[in-house]
């Protein structure tokens, strides 16, 4: 329950920017842009940090789903790298 899944920002998003990655400063995929609200269909012309919100699914939302929700450990192991020698083929 104390997992996050969503988040919003201020990203400067358009229509079709769904399913980008988000990156933090670190250059570390933290989520995936789905979605904005509606102040944010005007950034087509004119970007406003002050309403305007992209809403995001966050990374460890989807690695919980992954892992709780649909049972799919390799899967969320291959994302997050761990087991990588083992998927590799190397033990």
């Amino acid at each position: 329950m104390s997992t996050p899944l969503n988040y919003v920002s201020t990203a400067d998003i358009i229509g079709g920017n769904s399913g980008s990655p988000t990156v933090n400063k670190n250059g570390e995929v933290v989520g995936i842009i789905f979605d904005g609200n509606i102040q944010s269909l005007a950034w087509n012309f004119v970007y406003d940090d002050k309403l305007a919100r992209a809403v995001h699914v966050d990374s460890r939302g989807i690695q919980e789903a992954l892992r709780t929700i649909y049972g799919a450990n390799g899967l969320a192991d291959e994302l997050t790298g761990a087991n990588s020698g083992q998927a590799a083929g190397k033990q």
